[in-house]
């Protein structure tokens, strides 16, 4: 049995709500960690202050906190695995300290305000041997690890076309002023980097972009503020549509909006020439969660249909008769990694992806979206950036990446 693997965790400050909702690593990644207990043991926390680092660690009975990323690095020099879960400005920083000092890291998206950043970290990650992943969370959504597969496997035949949204309405409704900097584009980096998630299935899927026609736009450029301040205005986009071309010349459509009062999530859709197959967010039976902690939000579900020429060819039927005849596919059980956590809440995906993280360091392997992949996709947020700018198409340039 291989050795558990020894983490810290970055950022996990307990504050701004007591059930820790407001922080992605008290909400997901620490009950992620010490759920997976027989591939980790979560060694310390490091947060900005020590008042809320000790409150973590007392809350997750974890043996160290830290105020200091670098002192915590020297003082525990046994730690395998860095989570960096902050905010984008300061991911540059606490990365390249645990690369340095020859740790794994686990990095919340998006790797970087800037291309330059992601591109030091991939290198630096590279030159070092170390395995790395971005947090990208839905990739290993069994229901979207099923559906990459039975594409590649040739289920729908050749891709033809595709169409990926994703509603939601984080920019519209109130919200704490402790949330202002996610509407700061200084803060996030890339203007769109909120539609990564969604661009990080379609890549995985059907292959990296090739070219772009994008439009990006702040049509909601205020929400009210739940502390009773001023409003909370934005200069980060919150309207994104892209044209795309993907992989072998597929042609598809990229939107995300995150002013969408009661939105649909997200929906991808890949039709080809056999068939078509569809991942989309759908409420789990019952009732939906409060806002508490981690909050059941809804499971990714699977449906498709492929072509029965021969019966079409015998019993010809109307187009139109055809449309929305898929069906739910049943997910197989081998892209369940983990047992125990309730699907559709964020803690289980982030396990998902930990316990990917554990296979491909013991295995050394690459685990994906590793800093290499989510470097590419800088390169298309370059590409957007500038299509935007000139109302044109850009083609994707990948010509920096230093390992191909």
């Amino acid at each position: 049995m291989a050795k558990r693997l020894k983490v810290a965790v970055v950022g996990a400050s307990i504050s701004n709500s007591p059930d820790g909702r407001e922080r992605f690593a008290i909400r997901a990644h620490l009950p992620a960690l010490l759920k997976l207990d027989d591939l980790f043991e979560v060694v310390a926390v490091c947060t900005t202050r020590m008042e809320t680092a000790t409150e973590a660690a007392r809350r997750f009975e974890v043996p160290h906190a830290f105020d200091n990323v670098e002192r915590m690095l020297l003082e525990l020099p046994e730690i395998d695995v860095v989570c960096v879960s902050v905010r984008p400005v300061v991911q540059h920083q606490v990365v390249m300290a645990a690369l340095h000092a020859g740790k794994h890291v686990y990095c919340e998206q998006p790797l970087g305000t800037t291309t330059a950043q992601a591109q030091e970290m991939f290198e630096l990650a590279r030159s070092k041997g170390l395995r790395t992943v971005v947090g990208h969370q839905h990739h290993y959504e069994p229901a979207a690890l099923q559906m990459a597969d039975m594409v590649r496997q040739g289920y729908i035949g050749a891709p033809l076309s595709f169409n990926t949204t994703n509603f939601v309405s984080n920019h519209i409704a109130p919200r704490p002023s402790h949330r202002a900097w996610l509407f700061q584009e200084e803060a996030c980096g890339h203007p769109g980097f909120r539609s990564a998630h969604t661009l990080e299935r379609v890549i995985e899927v059907l292959g990296d972009v090739s070219e772009v026609c994008a439009d990006m736009r702040v049509l909601v450029p205020e929400r009210p503020n739940l502390d009773g301040g001023p409003p909370l205005r934005t200069t980060q986009v919150n309207n994104l549509n892209y044209l795309l071309r993907v992989g072998d010349d597929v042609m598809g459509t990229l939107q995300v909006s995150r002013t969408a009062w009661f939105g649909t999530g997200w929906i991808f859709q890949v039709y080809g020439t056999e068939g078509m197959l569809m991942v989309k967010t759908e409420d789990s039976i019952g009732v939906k969660d409060t806002v508490k902690g981690d909050p059941k939000s809804g499971e990714l579900r699977l449906y498709g249909a492929r072509v029965d020429m021969e019966k079409l060819l015998a019993n010809p039927t109307a187009p139109e008769l055809l449309q929305r005849e898929f069906k739910e596919i049943e997910i197989e059980n081998r892209y369940y990694y983990v047992t125990g956590i309730d699907h559709g809440r964020g803690m289980f995906a982030v396990a998902q992806m930990w316990h990917a993280l554990a296979d491909a360091i013991h295995g050394g392997t690459e685990c994906a979206p590793s800093f290499r992949d989510v470097l590419k996709m800088h390169y298309f947020m370059d590409a957007t950036e500038k299509s935007t700018h000139d109302r044109c198409w850009v083609k994707v340039d990948y010509s920096a990446l230093t390992d191909v």
